[in-house]
């Protein structure tokens, strides 16, 4: 880890009072299992929970990609933020003073954090002109007439751009705010045919976009008045990804993780209206498509997903896109429509949250969704169509890995184009074979963990080690060459180094020593979690501890045969006498007789 200046003592001190179930807590939705807490990870994509937490222990491990360590690594890698920033936010959160010395970064890092405080300038600006009597009076009445609260504006810190080619500029340039970090932040446009830039958003309500770490990453715009584009968002920038940023979900991850389920919208104003009806649990895409990686944030929070999109064409394929996404996702997908003419924003003011609630619960699954459009449009067809449609649905059930839910949606598509089942089960796998089904993508699942075969007593060792079972006659009988696994011998030695005054391994020192070890980081994290049973511990510790030993001395017996026989072909008769004694004396061992300094030269 890179812990900048930060003390060792501030650093125990933040690790020490934080709780890792209730900061995991706020990203993955937990429930208990026995003495842990288990959820789906959310560093690759499961369907069965496998990422368990240790309140006991304080360390996180997922079973299923071998993810494992405390509570920094864990915001770290939810983050993206450094050891030092990620230390400082947490120690916040706890009342714990952290000092901000750090060694410098990278010119990318550097850049960004100039940004952070850049940004939250320019929401107080729009901010401040919206409240202004006269230049937001355009903005106030616009919201006003959309039915947005006074509250409602406060918590999403919603502002105005004025019709200024430089207004922002100009305002930013009096604060001290160099122009290429305007640019750099998306907030300026070079001029194509003269020198300088002008204001991107002018003539907006604006909308601050926030990460889950609450800082301003981007903006997003409605135009006041006709003109295009009606929204505009921030482009990419070195704190923003359009694809991998949701809007209102730092707002929402409260409620989603508690109901477990998130309503994801098209637009800005949606998820603020539907917030303000009390459905706290939405969030919207900023101008693009579902993607991947929002689906990899989703499920960090929520197991079940609601698409509420236009009733139009448009709003009919973006849920359709999302099929690719979600199926085998490991998340139940449902797609609300709503009436015509509707959108999410006037459905709600005008039916209220509850007829939405009714709504959702009679909406069919994203499946079922696709299929009833394939179905719709078959039935309207000419009889070419319908053949054509046929195949469009076949494709749509292919996506599914489960076969009685194939099966059976089977059946109705037959019942539904008057088609005999049996033609559309024996045309499915010739589709299947025709198109080559490709596997679902999924995500790297991590460092292969290490093999135990034929080692099961070093495997033992250490999660006896981990677990506290060794006396210190037991530690001190430990060899790191002696293991061969290496994760093991990293683990053994990085045990060794950490031994109290009465030879005890201080377990939470070594966990946090190791927790991030790229050798046996995820081993130490996964052999904490277990739970083995032993019959008789102190007999178990013993037959390992002489299975190791014998092991060894097997080893050292085979390296001395190869040596000796190197010696005799190269006519070093000299090495190979010694060598010849020294195997003589290991045999004589083997065999049970006194030994006279056998391993003299073989080092412990």
């Amino acid at each position: 880890m890179g812990r900048g200046l930060i003390s060792e003592d501030v650093i125990n001190q933040v690790r020490d009072r934080a709780d890792i179930a209730e900061v995991v807590g706020h990203h993955v939705s937990l429930t208990r299992a026995g003495q842990n807490l288990k959820g789906l990870c959310p560093f690759h994509q499961e369907k069965s929970p496998s990422f368990t937490v240790s309140p006991s222990r304080q360390i996180f491990h997922c079973f299923g990609c071998g993810a494992g360590c405390n509570v920094f690594t864990f915001l770290m890698r939810i983050t993206g933020a450094n050891f030092p920033e990620t230390v400082r936010e947490l120690g916040q959160k706890l009342g714990i003073d952290v000092p901000d010395s750090e060694p410098s970064a990278g010119p990318q890092a550097a850049q960004a954090s100039r940004l952070e405080p850049l940004n939250r300038t320019v929401t107080a600006w729009f901010q401040q002109n919206l409240r202004d009597g006269v230049t937001g009076a355009t903005a106030r009445d616009y919201l006003a007439s959309r039915g947005i609260h006074a509250g409602t504006i406060e918590r999403f810190e919603i502002g105005c751009a004025p019709a200024e080619w430089d207004g922002l500029i100009k305002a930013l340039s009096k604060q001290g705010f160099a122009q290429s970090d305007l640019a750099a932040a998306g907030l300026t446009v070079a001029r194509e045919h003269a020198s300088g830039s002008y204001d991107r958003f002018r003539a907006r309500v604006m909308f601050p976009i926030t990460d889950l770490r609450k800082r301003v990453v981007g903006f997003g715009g409605r135009i006041l008045g006709e003109g295009t584009p009606k929204y505009l968002n921030s482009p990419d920038t070195p704190l923003f990804k359009k694809g991998q940023t949701l809007y209102a979900l730092d707002l929402a991850r409260e409620a989603v993780a508690r109901l477990k389920t998130v309503i994801v919208v098209e637009g800005y104003f949606d998820a603020v209206v539907l917030h303000q009806a009390g459905l706290t649990h939405t969030v919207a895409t900023l101008g693009t498509a579902l993607t991947a990686e929002h689906i990899q944030v989703l499920r960090r929070f929520a197991s079940k997903v609601v698409l509420l999109f236009d009733p139009d064409q448009a709003g009919v394929r973006a849920a359709l896109r999302g099929l690719d996404l979600f199926v085998n996702s490991g998340i139940g997908v449902k797609v609300v429509t709503l009436p015509a003419g509707e959108d999410p924003d006037t459905y709600v003011r005008k039916e209220g949250p509850e007829a939405f609630a009714r709504l959702e619960e009679q909406a069919p699954s994203l499946l079922d969704f696709a299929l009833e459009h394939s179905l719709s449009t078959a039935e309207s067809s000419t009889i070419e169509g319908r053949i054509r449609s046929v195949d469009d649905v076949l494709r749509i059930l292919q996506k599914s890995e489960h076969p009685i839910e194939r099966e059976e949606r089977i059946r109705v598509v037959a019942e539904r184009l008057g088609i005999n089942q049996q033609r559309l089960i024996e045309r499915y796998p010739a589709l299947v074979q025709s198109e080559g089904r490709r596997p679902a993508a999924t995500q790297s699942a991590g460092p292969i963990p290490a093999t135990f075969k034929g080692v099961s007593e070093e495997r033992d060792l250490v999660y006896l080690l981990l677990h506290g079972h060794l006396t210190p006659a037991d530690v001190q009988r430990l060899r790191p060459e002696a293991f061969s696994v290496p994760a093991c011998r990293s683990l053994v030695e990085a045990a060794l180094s950490r031994l109290d005054r009465d030879g005890q391994v201080g377990l939470r020192l070594l966990l946090d020593a190791v927790a991030d070890h790229p050798d046996c980081g995820s081993l130490a994290t996964e052999l904490s979690m277990r739970e083995d049973h032993f019959d008789d511990v102190r007999a178990h510790v013993a037959g390992c501890l002489e299975t190791l030993d014998r092991k060894r001395a097997e080893a050292v017996f085979r390296d001395l045969i190869a040596q000796l026989k190197a010696a005799e072909r190269e006519g070093r008769v000299e090495d190979a006498r010694m060598l010849n004694a020294q195997v003589n004396e290991l045999r004589m061992q083997k065999a049970g007789r006194p030994s006279t300094g056998m391993l003299s030269l073989v080092k412990e």
